[in-house]
């Protein structure tokens, strides 16, 4: 069978040779149990990843190179209680957790602590990559039934392909890292780090993908998908981190994404290939910390959604400890952007918590954009908030927003707000949330309909 597709294979421009030519962090030295762990430096963040075989209570120190006066540990729900002692901090986690450090508001230089899972090795390997080594691999080729490993230390530079690979595996606790063939301060031309088209039954687990010049990781046409325990930090824009594209039935849970553009997005679009352009159904994403730098959103659905339906999504347990602010009218931390044709409905989002809002909290449009190709505008129905809340920080405009032409219009209908809470204060109503309504129907507080046919 002929590929439709040419992955425009990644070239290294300029190739890592040894581990210890990673940059390290020349402000933060950890320890966990009295032992160093090395922790890797970028512009935009510093991370270290603990490696750990079970759920037993962790002790770090972490000394800093300069003076701080405050330090503030996400997510809140960890509830880290540090003792500072001069430019050191000594703290435990009662369970391996993906925590981060903020010193005195620094939002550029924080550190990812992100305690994963050791993944053992599996009894067949087709693509071993080993402790200690670094490998310039330009674009991996990965098929059918194939498993790749990334042993706890390796470094593997540049992006992985598959293309029908049912039953492929990509697991370890290695680091995936896009560093090498992108401009410091450019993307790398659309490349995606991991692109899977008409994949089934695959699985991802335990590794980190770091730096990559474009969206992450990129399931697309894909049925079957099961992502554990990774870490995704971009720090270049449109360096999304999970892009669910045309899928079925994909799970995500107990991973962390740091993401320059939207961390989470659901979309039917001909990127990573035209069969993604079809329907979505069947999404859950869980147990997350997310953190949406100042373009895009934490979570989104849109813009572009080309297909007839996507139905069946839930967002549950996740902690969103920052939206950014983009300042170009689009970002928010709960968003839907249906600028195509789609059915857009029975979306949940659940038990979700938000620590720093600096952009819209609820962003609901149907909408013409530079990004749509449909001709005709779809609709949006059945959208769920349950147990949402603002712990602190902004409180943020939100926009439900339909579309009205001379010969179309499409209204939001049925938008439910079950115990939303804001800064402390559980709200009754869309002036409560500080929500603009227009063109849209049936939109309920806490079982009280609020906005039925509106006329605005």
């Amino acid at each position: 069978m002929a590929v439709r597709y040419n992955p425009n294979p990644a070239r290294i421009t300029e190739p890592l040779y040894k581990v210890e030519e990673l940059e390290k962090s020349p402000l933060y030295t950890v320890l966990c149990g009295g032992k160093e762990l090395t922790v890797y430096h970028t512009d935009s963040f510093d991370y270290v990843i603990p490696v750990v075989d079970d759920d037993s209570p962790l002790s770090f120190q972490v000394k800093v190179s300069k003076d701080f006066q405050k330090a503030v540990f996400r997510p809140a729900k960890t509830n880290v209680q540090a003792q500072i002692s001069g430019r050191e901090l000594s703290f435990q986690l009662e369970k391996p957790s993906k925590v981060t450090l903020e010193l005195d508001g620094n939002l550029k230089t924080p550190l990812f602590i992100l305690c994963t899972k050791r993944v053992p090795k599996p009894e067949k390997v087709d693509h071993l990559f080993e402790s200690g080594k670094v490998y310039n691999v330009g674009t991996l080729e990965v098929k059918a039934e194939e498993t790749v490993f990334l042993e706890e230390g390796s470094v593997v530079c540049g992006c992985v392909n598959a293309f029908f690979a049912h039953g492929m595996r990509i697991l370890g606790n290695g680091i995936l890292n896009g560093c090498v063939w992108h401009p410091k301060e450019e993307n790398g031309g659309g490349r995606p780090m991991i692109r899977m088209v008409f994949c089934d039954d695959v699985k991802i687990q335990g590794i980190t993908m770091v730096d990559g010049g474009s969206w992450h990781l990129v399931p697309g046409a894909c049925r079957n998908v099961e992502i554990e325990d990774v870490n995704i930090m971009s720090r270049v824009c449109t360096g999304d981190g999970i892009d669910i594209v045309g899928c079925e039935d994909v799970t995500m849970r107990n991973s962390f994404i740091r993401a320059s553009d939207d961390c989470v997005c659901i979309k039917a679009a001909s990127y990573p290939d035209p069969a993604a352009n079809r329907n979505v159904k069947n999404i859950l994403v869980e147990h997350c910390v997310l953190w949406n730098a100042e373009p895009g959103n934490a979570v989104e659905i849109g813009y572009e959604v080309r297909c007839d339906e996507i139905s069946d999504i839930t967002f549950r347990d996740l902690d969103i400890v920052h939206c950014e602010y983009e300042g170009n009218q689009s970002g928010g931390v709960l968003t839907i952007h249906n600028a195509d044709r789609a059915h857009i409905h029975d979306i949940v989002y659940e038990d979700i918590r938000v620590e720093d809002a600096q952009e819209k909290f609820v962003d609901i449009k149907v909408l013409d954009s530079k990004y749509s190709l449909d001709r005709k505008r779809g609709s949006v129905e059945n959208i769920y908030f349950r147990n949402v809340e603002i712990l602190n920080g902004n409180f943020p405009v939100s926009i439900i927003r339909g579309f009205e032409m001379h010969t179309e219009m499409s209204r939001p209908r049925n938008i439910y707000f079950d115990n939303v809470v804001v800064l402390g204060k559980q709200v009754e109503s869309p002036s409560d949330l500080h929500m603009v309504v227009e063109l849209s129907d049936d939109i309920l507080f806490n079982g009280t309909a609020h906005a039925k046919r509106n006329p605005f």
